[in-house]
């Protein structure tokens, strides 16, 4: 999918996925309004694991992607706000997979978006110090040039940054449960 044009591809999968995403969520208490929004963070969600190689697929399995990630996000926003009423008429598997597949998968979201929060409450010098080290793969000698430390240091504190994101991640899971 690299070679795709991008504009084409985001248009089809807008024709093929947005009006099933309106007929889902207006079945499952949701407003257009609602349908609009899911939608937007659902695509701009797949994108950005698509551009970032999380993704791999053909367009058919982009397709089915965004909308296993509507699905969750829109399960999620109705948990999250207290609306219960939840039709699940639709085939839950769209990956032609077991119906542990789906399950796996909102599992997985639900890490992720705890995972997401935690990074969010670590300080702005640890996000950084573990975004440089974990995403971009810098090495520790090149973060402690960038961040005009020395090296055991960065190495203490991306330590000390990793048991702080690990206490705050399991004190979120924890009280998820």
């Amino acid at each position: 999918m690299r070679n795709a044009d991008p504009e084409r591809l985001l248009t089809k999968v807008y024709t093929d996925n947005f009006s099933w995403l309106q007929g889902y969520i207006l079945k499952n208490s949701g407003t257009l309004e609602d349908a609009a929004d899911v939608f937007q963070e659902s695509v701009s969600a797949a994108w950005l694991n698509l551009r970032a190689g999380k993704f791999r697929g053909d367009a058919e399995q982009l397709n089915a992607y965004v909308r296993q990630i509507c699905k969750y996000k829109w399960i999620n926003q109705l948990k999250s706000s207290g609306r219960i009423r939840l039709v699940l008429k639709d085939d839950l598997s769209l990956f032609e997979g077991e119906a542990d597949d789906t399950e796996q998968l909102a599992k997985q979201l639900e890490q992720n978006q705890r995972l997401n929060e935690s990074i969010a409450r670590i300080g702005e010098k640890c996000r950084e110090l573990l975004g440089r080290f974990y995403f971009k793969r810098q090495s520790l000698a090149k973060i402690a040039a960038a961040m005009n430390n020395t090296e055991e240091s960065v190495k203490t504190i991306k330590y000390r940054c990793m048991m702080r994101l690990r206490k705050i991640y399991l004190e979120r899971q924890h009280n998820d449960e």
